[in-house]
This record gives structure tokens, C-alpha cells and sequence, in this order.
């Protein structure tokens, strides 16, 4: 046997019988059982509902999260939108009594020009 070695190494197995270069060249098949990869697989289906849990957790509080941002918003600019109005109305009050003030001066001015006039 040791001669059928020493052959095999030096022609790179040439000269092995059959038998040998497939019991050194070929893969080994494990011996894994279905149990074994059941287990592997209830294993990994176990993982994947932990992490679909804590996804669902997640999104809920992001959910909250984001709704209580949103009325914080909508309150926001509700007091900006008062506040416009607010200023607006200020500034229709001005002008109304700008426009008096300039119509009281136009007319103190033609009543002025009636007067030169009619001397």
C-alpha cells in the first residue's frame, strides 16, 4: 500500500485506484438530520418574529412620536395665522384713519381755497 502512496503522489494520482482518489478528492456529505436542521430553521423563524416585534414597537412610538409633532404644527400655525390676522386688521385700522385724516386735511384745504376764493 505504502507504494501505491508514494506513486499516487509523485503522478498527482494518476496511478491510485479509483477508490482512493475518490476517497481523498471528493466532498464529504455531513450528516446533518432533519431535526437538527428543523431546529435551525424554528430557530431563525423565532429571531424573525423578536425583530418584527421590536420593528412594531418602534413604529408605534415613531407613530406617536410624529402625531404629537404634527398638533404641536397645527397649533404652531394656528397662533402664526391669528397673529397675521391680527397684524391685519392693525393695518386696515391704520389705513382707515390715515385715509380719514388725509380726507379731514383735503377737505380743510378746500375749504381754505373756497375761502381765498370767494374774498
Amino acid at each position: 500500500i505504502p507504494c501505491w502512496i508514494i506513486l499516487g503522489l509523485v503522478t498527482a494520482g494518476w496511478l491510485w485506484p479509483p477508490q482512493v482518489r475518490e476517497w481523498l478528492f471528493l466532498q464529504r456529505k455531513s450528516n446533518i438530520s432533519r431535526g437538527d436542521i428543523l431546529e435551525q430553521v424554528s430557530k431563525q423563524i423565532d429571531q424573525v418574529k423578536t425583530e418584527i416585534i421590536s420593528l412594531r414597537h418602534g413604529l408605534k412610538y415613531e407613530l406617536r412620536s410624529d402625531r404629537r409633532e404634527l398638533v404641536n404644527m397645527k397649533n404652531e400655525i394656528e397662533m402664526v395665522q391669528k397673529s397675521a390676522l391680527s397684524d391685519l386688521s392693525q393695518v386696515k385700522e391704520i389705513m382707515t384713519s390715515l385715509l380719514d385724516t388725509g380726507r379731514d386735511r383735503a377737505n380743510r384745504i378746500d375749504a381754505r381755497a373756497i375761502r381765498q376764493f370767494a374774498y
